[in-house]
């Protein structure tokens, strides 16, 4: 078995048969999708068994705890592939996805690989969502959402891994339903193991729909940063604190509301908003939800973070 695929699911009837098209497309390798399903209500499970049908290299392996660490850590014992995918079911893949990362690793020029983010929204909120989080303004330093270029880099998403990376490190953090995938690359990072995000492949990723559902999603990536870095503090940068300190900024106007100096941050950041959402509306249609989506994606990770760093200490 050259390749195991490993793709935790909840709820993805809708998606289950265009997602196993994308995994399973024809590249000559020799692989297995085991599907991880967390205790979905809609009728994922019975699609994935009607698909098992079909497909004669599909596993479902049932993960009542429900996180997604947990359910890679109960798929990882049965798969049997040299190769250990970790992809997502809210997107498709190149169709060399895993044919080329798999020789990106065979010729060691790396131990874990993954490809860059076509981010992509349905509704016309969805589409500014997706152009935000492509833009260093949105999300920082995150690559493999804002780049398009080959290079070794601490953390990609949707990774492939030489599989003697987990004998080494371990497997995913219990502790962590979120950021999971993260605290392991920083781990690996530490061990010396090289990560290089490519365009050669690529991944389209479908991004949430409407604000609120983006403010928890990002809620939840500053909520587990700090519990990351607590386990592996190689990997903290000084540009994971920003959206934390720009949340206690926003928090001290009201004390500092009659300095005029102390408000120049805030002006500053209300005109790159303005203009970076007029340079979105013009160039690609987001009309002016920039102004609004910046914003939740800033203040609700920064949220997030505070409140982590706060239960560190309870």
């Amino acid at each position: 078995m050259n390749l195991s695929i490993i793709c935790p699911t909840y709820n993805e009837a809708k998606n289950i048969e265009a997602l196993t098209a994308s995994l399973n497309t024809k590249d000559g390798l020799q692989k297995e999708i085991i599907y991880v399903d967390g205790g979905s209500t809609d009728d994922t499970r019975e699609k994935i068994r009607a698909l098992q049908q079909k497909y004669d290299n599909i596993l479902l392996v049932e993960n009542p705890d429900k996180y997604v660490s947990m359910g890679f850590n109960k798929a990882f014992p049965v798969s049997k592939g040299r190769y250990i995918a970790f992809v997502g079911a809210h997107a498709h893949y190149s169709d060399n996805y895993f044919l080329k990362g798999v020789d990106y690793l065979k010729s060691d020029e790396c131990d874990v690989v993954g490809g860059t983010w076509i981010q992509k929204g349905r509704s016309n909120v969805g589409k500014a969502i997706a152009r935000c989080m492509s833009s260093k303004f949105g999300v920082g330093g995150t690559e493999f959402r804002t780049e398009k270029k080959k290079k070794y880099v601490q953390s990609v998403g949707f990774a492939i891994y030489k599989r003697e990376v987990f004998e080494t490190c371990g497997l995913m953090d219990n502790e962590l339903i979120q950021d999971q995938d993260d605290e392991f690359h920083y781990r690996l990072y530490r061990h010396g193991y090289r990560i290089l995000l490519t365009p050669e492949i690529y991944t389209t990723y479908y991004v949430r729909e409407s604000l609120a559902t983006l403010a928890k999603q990002y809620f939840r990536y500053g909520l587990y940063k700090p519990l990351v870095f607590k386990k592996v503090l190689s990997g903290f940068q000084l540009r994971h604190a920003v959206p934390g300190i720009f949340v206690l900024y926003l928090l001290s106007l009201p004390i500092m509301l009659l300095s005029v100096w102390w408000l120049l941050p805030l002006l500053l950041y209300l005109l790159l908003d303005a203009g970076i959402t007029l340079y979105f509306a013009f160039r690609y249609n987001t009309q002016f939800y920039p102004l609004l989506v910046f914003p939740v994606l800033h203040i609700s990770y920064g949220a997030g973070l505070i409140v982590g760093v706060r239960k560190l200490f309870q």
